[in-house]
């Protein structure tokens, strides 16, 4: 039995580092079960835990150290010793279990009073572990919880425990950073869309109040009217770019792959687009071999026309575009080149990001900083990516890769 209660105390020994914390619980449990303990270090160091000390001899505590189980009977049955080893941070120490209490003298009830006392005492070891190391850990977390429900994402426990509870626990301060993110980025969207919105509702706004002149010329009448209807489209485009881009994230858009000519859909696009290169006297460059792809056709018509529309509008006057496919084994790429005003190194890796819009290269009055983040998106659903290479000043290059064959949506 004391054995036993001896693998309780190596076991709660191993959990706490604290000797004084650890001599505290000993005279709150050990002394009045008359249980006391004795633990030697390799330099033969005594740590007594509870009233009474037991002489031991010094081979017998270099026989413990040494890894040996030690027991006694001794001269008097009623009070026996064991003696068992343990290592802890790589140092060895011998512990010494014995009944402190000289008065108790009927074995019968020695017995007795031992088992009573080794399950009581190694259910309160055991409570102490639960309590320390697991319910006041669950409790914390709980204490988190509530916090990151009222919105307060600036927690984190920074615990290093290597147990399943430290491991929660660093899963909890990813999870928190994460939520973290997703508030800024939540808070950042409203503020985008409200600014995207701001914008042109301060224009209708003033343009509509300078029609209630009387007085005010018909030429300048026209030309507040048509800002007003160019600024409520752009409120169109923008809105309806929103409701695509939270429609390509859910699960609820339609996807409809079938095999078509991507090169002539491509063509398409360009011949589509005339009245903008024409007025700037873009020269194409073209290498569109014949290449069928199984997509969602309506999907990708955007994407095209997304980067060639970008590639001519950025682009200078007289300047040209090179639009070259590859076909490999089991992806085309699509590389779109400009020699427009092209993108500052510090912004490149955030321009698909939607409402982003550099402030020294592409950012444009008519913009909304949407169309890429529906790129991306759109992609993303064919299993493709989408690359961008570009120096300011130098122009452009987008680079596209999509699977031949069928994919599934997600």
């Amino acid at each position: 039995m004391l054995i036993k209660q001896g693998e309780g105390i190596i076991t709660l020994f191993e959990k706490i580092d604290d000797i004084s914390e650890m001599k505290a619980l000993a005279n709150e449990l050990l002394v009045p079960m008359f249980v006391d303990f004795a633990i030697y270090d390799a330099e033969g160091k005594l740590e007594v835990f509870g009233v009474n000390k037991r002489s031991i001899p010094e081979e017998r505590v270099q026989q413990v150290l040494k890894g040996g189980v030690y027991r006694e009977d001794g001269s008097d049955p009623n009070k026996p010793i064991v003696g068992l080893p343990f290592q802890k941070d790589n140092k060895h120490y011998a512990l010494f279990v014995y009944v402190s209490d000289s008065e108790i003298k009927n074995d019968a009830y020695q017995v007795i009073l031992l088992g009573f006392l080794s399950v009581l005492i190694s259910g309160s070891i055991l409570i102490l572990i639960v309590s320390r190391f697991i319910v006041k850990p669950l409790t914390k977390m709980s204490q988190v919880t509530q916090e990151l429900a009222k919105g307060n994402f600036d927690i984190h426990l920074n615990w290093k425990r290597k147990d399943e509870i430290g491991v929660l626990a660093r899963n909890f301060d990813i999870m928190a950073e994460d939520l973290k993110k997703l508030e800024q980025m939540r808070r950042n969207f409203i503020s985008d869309v409200s600014h995207e919105i701001q914008s042109p509702l301060t224009s209708i706004r003033g343009f509509s109040r300078a029609l209630k002149e009387k007085d005010l010329p018909s030429a300048e009448r026209l030309e507040f009217l048509q800002i007003i209807e160019s600024e409520s489209e752009r409120l169109s485009r923008l809105s309806g770019h929103l409701l695509q881009l939270a429609s390509l994230e859910s699960d609820q858009h339609p996807f409809e792959p079938k095999s078509f000519s991507v090169d002539e859909q491509i063509r398409a696009i360009i011949l589509k687009l005339q009245p903008e290169w024409s007025k700037k006297d873009i020269q194409f460059t073209l290498d569109l071999p014949k290449t069928y792809i199984v997509a969602d056709k309506d999907l990708l018509h955007q994407v095209w026309q997304n980067i060639i529309y970008n590639s001519i509008k950025y682009n200078k006057d007289g300047g040209t575009i090179g639009i070259r496919l590859t076909k490999k084994a089991r992806i085309i790429i699509v590389e779109v080149e400009d020699t427009g005003i092209g993108i500052a190194e510090e912004h490149l890796r955030n321009i698909f990001e939607r409402f982003y819009k550099s402030e020294q290269s592409r950012s444009k009055k008519n913009g909304s900083g949407v169309g890429l983040a529906i790129v991306k998106k759109i992609l993303e659903l064919h299993h493709g990516n989408i690359y961008v290479r570009s120096k300011l000043g130098e122009g452009t290059k987008f680079i596209i890769t999509l699977p031949l064959r069928k994919q599934t949506k997600r």
